[in-house]
């Protein structure tokens, strides 16, 4: 299976979300998978204006000469497309939404009912699986909501499966490895399985989701930690 992995985190291999893609590759690499990466802040991709020349005027090509020429020949070569992302105000940053609606050159203008909902049919042959990777600081999934409900529905339009999703909030506790190194293991090592299976199954099992999900200190211990690091950073010291 050939997986093309997009880390749309603006700070890379430095950002948040890399602390979870790095056991997740792992696991689907020791499953066989060939993992293509590509990171969204290395390259120039123009917004999308709407003008719909991509669409009648020269099909399938947007106007912009930019480097989403070469990412969407990778993506028509891949059997899955996952998509790596921080969430930002409750969705996901403008790298990824820039990449997302210029994908807009996949489809044919016209219209097709499919399923009872109006869908644009596919020009070229898009990744048959999709998968959502997000991180998360604040504790709790019900921040995730607006971003898994708008991948569900991006996977809709490119007909593509939506074969799992992969939450981790509090992905700050994730570095308390000297008080919990047995719960920062756990997480980790249910990571790296969930790489192996999606590899491996073409999905990920619910438990090995929920033990990636599980909580690694208290909300309010988390609250405290943060706070304390930001006082530190801005200088505030406690009388």
């Amino acid at each position: 299976m050939k997986i093309l992995v997009i880390n749309a985190s603006p700070r890379m291999q430095s950002g948040n979300t890399q602390i979870v893609l790095t056991p997740f590759l792992v696991g689907a690499k020791e499953a066989g998978a060939t993992i293509d990466i590509v990171h969204l802040a290395r390259k120039k991709i123009n917004p999308c204006i709407g003008c719909f020349s991509c669409y009648a005027k020269t099909p399938g090509k947007c106007i912009y000469d930019d480097d989403m020429d070469q990412l969407t020949e990778r993506i028509k070569v891949s059997d899955m497309l996952a998509l790596a992302t921080p969430l930002y105000i409750d969705g996901m940053p403008g790298l990824a939404k820039k990449v997302i609606d210029r994908l807009v050159t996949f489809m044919d203008p016209h219209f097709d009912i499919e399923a009872g909902q109006v869908r644009h049919p596919l020009r070229w042959d898009f990744p048959k699986k999709m998968f959502l990777i997000a991180v998360c600081g604040y504790p709790g999934l019900r921040n995730f909501d607006p971003l898994v409900l708008h991948f569900e529905r991006i996977c809709e339009n490119f007909h593509s499966e939506c074969c799992g999703i992969l939450l981790r909030p509090a992905i700050f506790s994730v570095l308390l490895t000297k008080k919990y190194p047995e719960r920062v293991k756990g997480v980790l090592d249910a990571i790296r399985a969930a790489g192996h299976q999606l590899a491996s199954e073409g999905r990920v099992a619910t438990d090995t989701l929920e033990a990636v999900e599980r909580d690694i200190c208290s909300t309010e211990e988390l609250v405290a930690t943060a706070n304390a690091y930001w006082d530190r950073e801005l200088g505030v010291t406690s009388e």
